[in-house]
């Protein structure tokens, strides 16, 4: 079971949500917290697969997250959060859509110092 850090709830898996778009961005329409997402891929690249890959979205603010299968063209290249960490690490996030979700918030948050 995944343990939220102190005083703040556990992710929430939702079918949709309600957002507002922003120019090119989606805010939370409930509190107003920009909407973050991410997409990798589950197949190798000689996969008649590799196209299916798992998309995500969330918001902080509420703790919920959405995920599901979207199709990414072959030739679009994807960034992969994951590639500095250990393979076993790697391995148990992708295992769990709530611990991946909570890894990439936090890289969203330290990266906006």
């Amino acid at each position: 079971m995944t343990t939220a850090p102190a005083g703040r709830q556990h992710w929430r898996k939702v079918g949709a949500w309600d957002t507002v778009c922003d120019g090119d961005r989606l805010i939370c329409a409930a509190c107003g917290t920009l909407v973050r997402s991410y997409q990798y891929r589950c197949h190798p690249p000689e996969s008649a697969m590799f196209e299916r890959c798992v998309g995500l979205a969330w918001c902080s603010g509420c703790r919920i997250y959405s995920g599901s299968v979207v199709h990414v063209p072959r030739k679009r290249s994807l960034v992969d959060a994951l590639a500095s960490l250990p393979g076993e690490q790697r391995e148990r996030l992708v295992r769990s859509e709530s611990r991946l979700v909570e890894f990439l918030d936090c890289q969203t948050r330290d990266s906006r110092g």
